[in-house]
């Protein structure tokens, strides 16, 4: 295997520990939320910044090991640099799968960050809506702000009846 071949190996391998240990976290962090585990919770997101730090380190050599070569730093261009070296090499087609592996485990880590981020905006809509009723404002008369925030409407004096 060529020396570049190797270095990007490397960068792969990190790469691909570091989206699965991510993976793991945001599944994890999914499970806090509807466990409601706040420190649980508290302590994925803690290790999710650092370990995206990594992540975004990586990203930074891989794209910088891209730029050496004379290439733009997007995931075709990976491609096109694996396509250069000796296709009889049999790392090259190793290298090939675990691209393919790093750009499925991207997706998956997106995916779920996306739907850990939709439960904790119902969360916060659930919360917000209970503070409303404790507080006696009444969601009836709820409107939206020209930048697109809700206003709460009215204030009810009384919250029950009996």
């Amino acid at each position: 295997m060529t020396a570049h071949a190797q270095k990007l190996r490397e960068l792969f391998r990190q790469m691909l520990d570091g989206l699965g240990g991510m993976l793991s976290l945001l599944e994890k962090e999914s499970e806090c939320l509807a466990a409601r585990e706040i420190e649980a919770v508290e302590a994925a997101s803690s290790k999710k910044q650092k370990l995206a730090f990594l992540l975004n380190d990586l990203a930074a050599r891989q794209t910088g090991f891209v730029h050496a070569y004379g290439l733009p730093s997007d995931a075709g261009n990976i491609n096109t640099f694996l396509d250069r070296l000796d296709s009889e090499l049999p790392e090259v087609e190793t290298l090939r799968a675990e691209w393919r592996e790093i750009v499925r485990l991207t997706l998956a880590c997106r995916r779920q960050n996306e739907l850990n981020g939709a439960y904790i905006g119902l969360l916060r809509r659930h919360v917000d809506s209970s503070l409303n009723f404790l507080h006696g404002f009444s969601s009836a008369g709820a409107t939206y702000g020209p930048d697109g925030s809700r206003c709460r409407g009215e204030i009810s004096r009384q919250s029950f009846s009996v």
